[in-house]
């Protein structure tokens, strides 16, 4: 992919594999079956991040947080969604180790918006994924796998 003015004012640099913030984040061009499309630059609470798209429309978003607050992500990620009356959903296999919530019916499939965080050495990370069950219920397992094994290359 090629790098944008935008990209490198954000912190933002190509390496061999992807894209590499000045914080350390690397975000790989491919994760499992996701493509990276964005990168995200930091704000308030949250450090690097960047955008996948994957099968069907999938979209995974991957954040870096400071060491230690990844917790407190997850927690706003629950107070914000119930606040914005979405109904907080309880799942199975790898979507129960996350926060999950149901964000829109429509014609027989229901969005889902799940989040999981991840405590690492040097920082911690948040992985969000937006899917339709029952289309796409088999693809999370593997893409939370994917970004796992990510993840844990960040520290």
């Amino acid at each position: 992919m090629q790098r944008t003015q935008n990209e490198e004012q954000e912190g933002w640099v190509g390496d061999v594999f992807g894209m590499r913030h000045f914080s350390g984040m690397r975000c790989p061009d491919i994760v499992g079956p996701f493509f990276r499309t964005k990168t995200l630059a930091a704000d308030s609470d949250r450090m690097a991040g960047c955008l996948y798209t994957g099968r069907d429309g999938m979209q995974a978003v991957v954040r870096q947080h400071l060491a230690g607050t990844g917790r407190q992500a997850a927690s706003a990620f629950l107070d914000n969604y119930r606040a914005a009356g979405f109904e907080l959903v309880s799942m199975s296999g790898v979507a129960e180790r996350g926060i999950s919530f149901k964000t829109q019916d429509w014609g027989g499939r229901t969005q889902i918006e799940t989040l999981w965080h991840f405590a690492g050495r040097e920082a911690d990370f948040s992985l969000w994924i937006a899917y339709s069950l029952p289309a796409q219920e088999a693809e999370v397992g593997p893409a939370v796998a994917a970004f796992e094994e990510m993840l844990a290359q960040q520290n």
